[in-house]
């Protein structure tokens, strides 16, 4: 059995011992195609523009027995994992606020599914090379518009588990995302 040596047998995060990773170090991406003309256009939007707080939530499905010798077993059958963002608030230059206004306006629920998501861990990564799992085939879905004296489009974003790890070159909206090998 290998020994573990405490460097190269597992990733390793790129903080100092105690340092805790800051939450703009945990960014989530949507990209999405939007009809332009004959053809289609790829969006990307870095999202939590204004939002405070907002977490990944995994929503386990979590089963526990109990066997006749008394000892208890709990699996893990499945992962559900969300995020919600709360405020979402519509500001001008936002895409994807602007997109689902309009599948809002036409209640077109369908393209409510058609998402690719970007979950990047930049403190388990390098410069140029920040770990990313993509996620395929996500649903991005409004929850609610209106606000006080503010219009505030509240977002949900549900991961797929359709996932394909690799790493994404830099923390804008025109990242290149290479996919790992193996």
């Amino acid at each position: 059995m290998p020994t573990y040596n405490g460097t190269s047998d597992i990733t390793q995060f790129n903080l100092k011992p105690g340092q805790q990773a800051e939450r703009k170090l945990l960014v989530t991406i949507a990209e999405w195609e939007e009809p332009y003309g004959s053809s289609t256009v790829t969006c990307r939007e870095i999202l939590g523009t204004r939002t405070p707080d907002s977490s990944i939530d995994y929503n386990a499905d979590i089963e526990t027995e109990t066997d006749i010798r008394g000892n208890n077993y709990t699996d893990v059958t499945r992962t559900q994992p969300q995020q919600d963002l709360d405020p979402y608030k519509i500001l001008g230059g936002s895409r994807l606020g602007a997109f689902l206004n309009q599948i809002r306006r036409r209640n077109d629920l369908s393209e409510l599914n058609a998402f690719t998501v970007y979950v990047v861990t930049m403190y388990a990564g390098t410069e140029g090379q920040y770990e990313t799992e993509k996620h395929d085939d996500c649903t991005i879905t409004y929850t609610s518009v209106g606000g006080d004296t503010r219009v505030s489009m509240p977002i949900s974003v549900y991961l797929s588990n359709k996932i394909t790890l690799g790493t994404i070159d830099k923390i804008a909206e025109d990242f290149t995302f290479t996919p790992d090998a193996g």
